[in-house]
């Protein structure tokens, strides 16, 4: 004798068929839920998801749209102008000499961008403790900010280094891609117009003053530390006139190079 089926509360009779579909609209229900509180708390945690997912992919469109265009041969480029154009195209479809020039832009654009980042990035990481420098604490304080301290002076002076070479260095890159002296002169001049030049090179001079002043007065105090006396604002003194005059000098520099940031 066979079994009857298997029926619902209703008395109805139950397929095999039935009990599958109700199984996955259960795993729907379940996975729909899921998926929701996730969503929910990936928003909660990052609320510029959304904005930033849209820049991506339009970026990417854009990009790929310019894909074509940007791989296509350039027209041959006369004036400083025109090479500073090459930029812009893959530089795997120019030719030697063309190429050489886009390579040695695009690596000057990527290493100015780096050195002024690492600069701020480091100056700020100084500039965060400075407030430890105005406690009882100020003695022991320069001594532990002689490392970022140092670290400022080194990319202080390759910043520095880099923008005031930048010209020199380009136009011997450009020569040796085969590109006449003068006008080689004049791309590299004209590249220099569009950087911070400059400006660049008198802000690591202002960052390079930081360091050295900050390194200074760490490196008087760490050989003396028995002379001095410190007030509960960091003020110090010291019984050896000489060596206060010493700190003197240094702290009121120091003192100017933070006010003029």
């Amino acid at each position: 004798m066979k079994d009857s089926p298997e029926k619902d509360p209703k008395g109805r009779s139950e397929k095999p068929d039935d009990r599958h579909r109700v199984f996955w609209i259960y795993v729907l229900i379940l996975g729909g839920g899921v998926v929701f509180f996730f969503l929910g708390g990936l928003l909660m945690r990052n609320p510029n998801l959304p904005s930033y997912l849209y820049s991506r992919v339009t970026s990417w469109l854009r990009n790929e749209s310019n894909t074509s265009s940007s791989r296509r041969l350039p027209p041959s480029p006369k004036t400083a102008e025109d090479y500073l154009e090459l930029t812009h195209y893959d530089v795997r479809v120019l030719p030697a000499d063309q190429r050489g020039v886009a390579l040695a832009l695009a690596d000057a654009i990527g290493n100015a961008a780096a050195v002024q980042d690492r600069l701020t990035a480091l100056e700020q990481n100084v500039r965060n403790d400075l407030p430890t420098l105005k406690s009882a604490d100020a003695l022991s304080a320069y001594v532990k900010m002689k490392p970022a301290a140092t670290s400022l002076l080194q990319a202080a002076n390759q910043q520095k280094v880099f923008f005031q070479s930048l010209e020199t260095k380009l136009t011997q890159q450009f020569e040796r891609s085969g590109i006449h002296e003068d006008l080689a002169k004049q791309i590299a001049a004209l590249f220099y117009q569009g950087t911070p030049g400059q400006k660049a090179v008198d802000q690591a001079g202002k960052s390079e003053k930081l360091a050295s002043e900050l390194l200074a007065i760490a490196n008087l105090l760490s050989e003396t530390p028995n002379k001095w006396r410190v007030s509960s604002d960091g003020a110090m003194s010291s019984q050896d006139k000489k060596l206060e005059e010493e700190y003197r000098e240094h702290h009121d520099a120091l003192m100017s190079v933070i006010s003029n940031h």
